[in-house]
């Protein structure tokens, strides 16, 4: 299984609106600057990469700059995506390969687009209105949980893994909706892909206080998740009312607003 730790809608939007408007014009010719860390590369375009390849987007694996070309990574750069106010143009060697990003500001139709993107794959879901899936797993203390045993409650669900950027950089804010909600009849529940050991290490460091399950890549399997985080929430009759994919400037309110449906 292959796991996509970046921002999966500006991903998905370079892929198929953005590229499709740039052309293989003069102004993407290769830059000559060689002080720029942007030396023998040129602007992407169209021609230049195919639509349907997953575009890594996650700061660290391929270097992304400002409009000033002072790199940006880790917390910084997810805090930028998360405001969905940037595009991250592509820049390519001779190979056709991405060696780099550069942030533009999103004009308000990009930004539109997004917003619509995200609706649309949120709505697309094949999941959202349909019985949950059956899970039977232990947390990391040996808990029991189950779909059927759960019945009657509100089950708040997180996919991630501890190399997942996004995954921890959210951790506070899902900490505080575990603490607002912890008198009322929710659970939250953290599949993780990593082993134990793995994730109790993490956890020394990291605060979670989800119900964390371990190695949980059989239930990823089952319920087809292919990014990461993704978010689900199932109602108290067992549907799956929530499904959100990446990290984004309104999934905690959406979180939170979803629950809060089922609780009053």
């Amino acid at each position: 299984m292959i796991k996509y730790c970046f921002t999966v809608l500006l991903a998905f939007f370079l892929s198929n609106v953005y590229l499709a408007q740039v052309s293989n014009s003069n102004e993407n010719n290769v830059v000559q600057d060689k002080t720029s860390p942007l030396f023998g590369l040129k602007k992407a375009g169209f021609e230049d990469i195919d639509p349907g390849q997953p575009i890594m987007l996650d700061g660290i694996t391929i270097p992304v700059y400002t409009d000033s070309l002072k790199r940006v990574q880790g917390l910084d750069f997810m805090k930028i995506m998360m405001t969905n106010e940037y595009i991250p143009e592509p820049y390519i060697n001779d190979k056709k390969e991405i060696q780099a990003f550069v942030l533009r500001k999103a004009t308000e139709q990009e930004k539109s687009q997004m917003s619509q993107m995200q609706t649309d794959i949120e709505q697309d879901s094949p999941l959202l209105g349909k019985e949950a899936i059956a899970f039977d797993v232990k947390n990391l203390k040996g808990k029991k949980y189950s779909l059927k045993s759960l019945k009657g409650k509100v089950i708040v669900i997180n996919f991630w893994f501890i190399e997942c950027k996004p995954c921890v950089m959210e951790m506070p804010e899902l900490n505080k909706l575990v603490e607002k909600y912890k008198d009322k009849n929710v659970v939250f529940l953290g599949f993780a892909t990593n082993e134990k050991k793995q994730i109790e290490k993490f956890l020394k460091k990291q605060k979670f206080n989800y119900q964390i399950i371990a190695d949980s890549k059989e239930i990823v399997g089952s319920y087809k998740i292919n990014a990461f985080p993704t978010h689900l929430i199932i109602d108290p009759n067992s549907i799956v009312r929530y499904h959100s994919v990446g990290l984004g400037p309104s999934t905690i309110e959406e979180i939170e607003k979803t629950i809060e449906s089922f609780i009053h």
